[in-house]
């Protein structure tokens, strides 16, 4: 039964928006809200305290907590009304946090922000990113529209967007790290009235046509999507393996406009080089296809060989001083060293601890590990290893002959493995996580889960935050080092299998 009684929100706004037929099914059969389609500073990206910033900006500011139910929300409505009333022009720092209105056309909205200006109120929408979206422009007008309907004289209405030139001088001074775009001249294109009328005929009607182009799976999977049934005669969509798309966006298009419906049918004379020849043989043959050259590359590396592989992360607010927002941060590193063919690997490793800017111990340790020889240094994407390695050498002086040294011994096994191979299940894709979970995908490097944590970026930044338990913590940093285990020993397996004679020969 469609739901009528709950006012239309930014939410149903940027469904209708992207698609009236998601809509509508929300509207009507509601499902729970797709965790992927998440905006990306839902994530602790942001850091352990994202509010610093708006405490250093805002120290008078207040926070309503978010409604969960008609009740709360008559509450935070309530509530939102006597902090408005009590505002004054001269209340320095003052801000309302989670502010929440209705308007007696159907809409409400539970703004970011709204302060005290000397000619009204100015609402933002806080956005832990460097540019915002034509969605957020959408939103921000409809807070605009329903402030206007509760009788708020609206002075200034945009976005807060993190400033990357901020550099944290530590303390908790985050000051300046936000900066106001407004976004008053861009609302004159933004017929909020009308949009919210046409979004109640809208759920009045009938289930809308599946539109053209429907943008079922960007930037993330419909919630609706198991609802959404496809127009009778549609044809099933190509294995994503399959897909022309492997062979390049403009190769494929000329090949559909030839009549190819996936590679199978592509002739491998037809592919202009031995890349999509090997990528289209492949997924002919059901098998993964090696040229033999790669085998020389590789048996050609002198002993000891080092497996290294980074881990960083780059906070929308900074945790360490001197640093900036997203600054690409290495916190840590794993190695596994092979002294000779048949020797067993030794691993090593370096995991920041929960306090402190770990960059120069870092690199010590890094150094201390692989600086005392000459071996190889196996990486996958070398070139984002070896920028990482040159940048800690630019922090440090003393450090910095050995760190470039050590970059120059970076070997991509990324540049060998694209050159060389392809697996039918990466289906056209040459990151790690396609590359390692086609080729060993019983060693798990293409994976990481701890506590519901789906990336080592989320595990440590969660290691990071304050009042955390010692088992926790202790639980998060142990799925790490294990992670960096994995990965370093999918590069060894890698080596393994290339230095081997294929079992057949790749057509030229």
């Amino acid at each position: 039964m469609v739901d009528t009684a709950t006012p239309l929100d930014d939410a149903d706004l940027r469904r209708w928006r992207a698609c009236t037929r998601r809509f509508w099914l929300q509207r009507h059969t509601p499902a729970r809200p797709n965790p992927v389609a998440e905006p990306p500073e839902a994530h602790v990206v942001q850091g352990p305290a994202p509010d610093a910033a708006l405490r250093a900006s805002f120290p008078a500011g207040k926070w309503l907590p978010a409604p969960s139910t008609p009740a709360d929300w008559a509450h935070a409505q309530e509530q939102t009304h006597i902090a408005l009333a009590a505002a004054t022009p001269d209340a320095e720092g003052w801000a309302l946090f989670g502010a929440c209105l209705a308007s007696d056309d159907g809409a409400r909205a539970r703004i970011d922000l709204i302060t005290r200006g000397p000619h009204g109120w100015r609402l933002f929408k806080l956005r832990y990113a460097t540019v915002g979206a034509e969605a957020d422009v959408d939103t921000v007008a409809l807070w605009a529209h329903v402030a206007a309907r509760c009788g708020l004289r609206v002075q200034t209405v945009g976005l807060l967007l993190v400033d990357t030139g901020f550099i944290y001088p530590g303390h908790g001074c985050y000051a300046g790290l936000l900066r106001e775009v407004d976004l008053g001249p861009s609302l004159g294109s933004r017929p909020t009235g009308d949009w919210l009328a046409a979004m109640q005929a809208c759920l009045r009607g009938g289930l809308p046509p599946m539109p053209t182009g429907a943008p079922c799976t960007q930037p993330s999977p419909c919630e609706q999507l198991a609802r959404c049934s496809p127009p009778t005669g549609q044809t099933r969509p190509v294995d994503p393996c399959a897909s022309l798309d492997i062979l390049g966006r403009e190769l494929a298009a000329q090949l559909r406009a030839d009549g190819h419906a996936d590679v199978h049918s592509v002739p491998l004379d037809a592919l202009p080089d031995g890349r999509l020849r090997r990528a289209a043989q492949a997924v002919q043959q059901g098998a993964p296809v090696l040229a033999p050259q790669a085998a020389a590359l590789l048996q050609a590396l002198p002993y000891p060989r080092h497996f290294l592989r980074f881990e960083t992360i780059g906070f929308a607010v900074p945790v360490w001083a001197g640093t900036r927002p997203y600054q690409v941060l290495p916190f840590q590193w794993s190695c596994d060293t092979v002294a000779g063919p048949g020797a067993p690997p030794r691993p090593q490793g370096f995991l920041a601890g929960p306090s402190g800017d770990p960059r120069r111990a870092f690199a010590q340790s890094l150094l201390q590990a692989l600086g005392n020889d000459d071996g190889p240094v196996l990486a996958y994407n070398a070139g984002f290893e070896r920028n990482r390695v040159r940048e800690l050498a630019g922090e440090w002086e003393d450090l910095s002959p050995g760190l470039l040294a050590l970059a120059e011994r970076i070997v991509d096994l990324f540049q060998i493995a694209r050159g060389h191979y392809y697996h039918p299940a990466m289906a056209g894709s040459w990151s790690f996580k396609s590359v390692f979970a086609a080729l060993a995908p019983e060693l798990g490097a293409h994976r990481f889960d701890c506590n519901g944590l789906a990336t080592p970026l989320d595990a440590f930044a969660r290691s990071l935050q304050p009042g955390l338990s010692g088992d926790e913590r202790q639980q998060l940093r142990t799925a790490l080092q294990a992670h960096g285990q994995r990965q370093t020993g999918a590069l060894r397996s890698m080596v393994t299998l290339f230095e081997q004679p294929p079992e057949r020969e790749p057509l030229p």
